[in-house]
């Protein structure tokens, strides 16, 4: 029972030492380095696992999903990071008709993002964006917006007919 205890508390301590530092943190972007590379690396930095897609996008792990994100910096001015969630269509489903009017119907009614097909048909995508100004934005910020993203695809996806959304593979 006593080892049984004491294997409890190491990993009890080692669990909590493994977390990520949360502390909010400025993402500030230069033309020192290329604005993909400064997300990933800050938010690594912050406990989140990247992958560089292409020189323009980064898939950031969140929760069980991933978000693809494309920094778009303006010196100076307004500055965005697009933000997309892609959901695969199951094969049968992808020219059905029906996904295009639920998209559409989508695009209509909710004017929180962007949602569309991808090309080939294969998937659908929501797109939103963070925006911000003078080349800064914090961690915490971004947290934020991935959240409410994704209570905004689940609330979304309750408008969807349940016919509809079996054509989608989650």
């Amino acid at each position: 029972m006593r080892l049984l205890l004491i294997v409890f508390a190491a990993l009890t301590l080692t669990a909590c030492a493994n977390q990520p530092n949360r502390q909010d943190v400025n993402i500030q972007f230069s033309a020192d380095q290329a604005p993909t590379e400064t997300l990933a690396r800050a938010l690594e930095n912050q406990g989140y696992v990247t992958k560089i897609r292409n020189e323009r996008q980064i898939d950031v792990f969140y929760g069980e999903r991933v978000f693809i994100m494309e920094p778009r910096i303006t010196k100076g001015a307004l500055s965005r990071i697009i933000v997309s969630k892609v959901y695969p269509i199951k094969p049968e489903y992808q020219n059905n008709p029906e996904i295009f009017v639920t998209l559409s119907k989508l695009n209509t009614h909710l004017t929180c993002a962007k949602y569309m097909m991808q090309p080939g048909n294969k998937a659908a995508e929501v797109q939103s964006s963070i925006t911000f100004i003078d080349e800064s934005v914090s961690v915490r910020e971004v947290e934020l917006f991935m959240a409410w993203m994704q209570n905004r695809v689940r609330h979304a996806s309750s408008l969807v007919p349940k016919d509809t959304l079996r054509m989608f593979e989650f």
